[in-house]
């Protein structure tokens, strides 16, 4: 039998989760921190097509955002203790595609590193990642950056996106790659990852411990930005044709080789999978050839 303390934790877990299922994720719109989504979900987003498998309360997924939004704010305050000066924080961007689709973003801030520390005399458009023992392993190495690929994309774009926020009136319509620091030199992205849990490498006693934090500096090039928005693009052209992207091979950075292609991850893997009817008249039409 279970203990009043693990159906009390039930009970808290289930109310979070219940007000995360009725959110749902909103209306399909072009954003910038989606750049990584699977082409075929977003597609039966953008069909209004509902979630066909909401996670699970024990999961506790909105908790762990939550903590990575938590994670996100002492991460900044760190650098700031450092003496790094953190400034454009939450600053909403925008960016067209080629095909002229507005791409929204909310950029977690620009890093100005002191001459005497390390990439400093720099600055760059920043993002902070929380990330567990799997993402956490991938990126991390001591001699390399080897920020992930997606996360790479994303501040990328925001780098080539022009600022459109009212907290920032002095700099709305400039790029945020054409920002001026006096005295710094614009140095491009970095990730800054913060372990959710303790990071190791090994087990028992070759068990090897990883710092808490980890930063990937990489530069970025305005031409592989137009390459990244042919995604939200992409989605757009299915609309228009009343098609959709087929299931994305195992080996798609998308799904991360296959993990993130479980009902444990997408919200609508039943629906992709064929498993059950799709909600959406739309989708239906599209899956019937209509």
């Amino acid at each position: 039998m279970k203990s009043d303390g693990w159906k009390l934790a039930e009970v808290i877990l289930k109310a979070v989760n219940d007000k995360d299922i009725a959110k749902g994720d909103g209306n399909y719109y072009p954003r910038t921190s989606a750049i990584g989504r699977c082409p075929r979900d977003a597609t039966m987003h953008a069909y209004d097509e509902p979630w066909s498998d909401p996670p699970e309360s024990m999961w506790g997924q909105q908790l762990r955002f939550d903590m990575g939004h938590d994670a996100e704010v002492r991460v900044i305050d760190a650098m700031e203790i450092a003496g790094i000066t953190v400034c454009c924080q939450q600053m909403t961007v925008e960016i067209e595609t080629p095909m002229g689709l507005k791409v929204t973003g909310h950029m977690d801030g620009v890093i100005v590193i002191p001459h005497d520390m390390p990439h400093g005399g720099k600055w760059y458009v920043m993002d902070v990642k929380s990330a567990g023992p799997y993402m956490y392993r991938k990126i991390y190495d001591e001699q390399e950056s080897k920020g992930n690929i997606t996360n790479r994309q994303q501040i990328s774009i925001y780098a080539e996106s022009v600022i459109n926020d009212e907290k920032f009136p002095d700099l709305n319509g400039n790029k945020v790659s054409d920002l001026l620091f006096e005295g710094y030199e614009y140095g491009g992205g970095m990730l800054a990852y913060i372990a959710i849990d303790r990071p190791t490498k090994g087990y028992g006693p070759k068990k090897v411990d990883y710092p808490k934090l980890h930063l990937c500096q990489f530069e970025i090039e305005s031409f592989d930005v137009e390459m990244y928005l042919d995604k939200f693009d992409d989605v757009q052209i299915h609309l228009d044709e009343n098609t959709l992207p087929g299931i994305p091979h195992s080996s798609d950075e998308a799904i991360w080789g296959g993990i993130r292609c479980s009902p444990r991850w997408c919200r609508r893997y039943s629906v992709c999978q064929s498993i059950t009817e799709p909600q959406s008249k739309k989708l239906r039409e599209v899956l019937d050839g209509v």
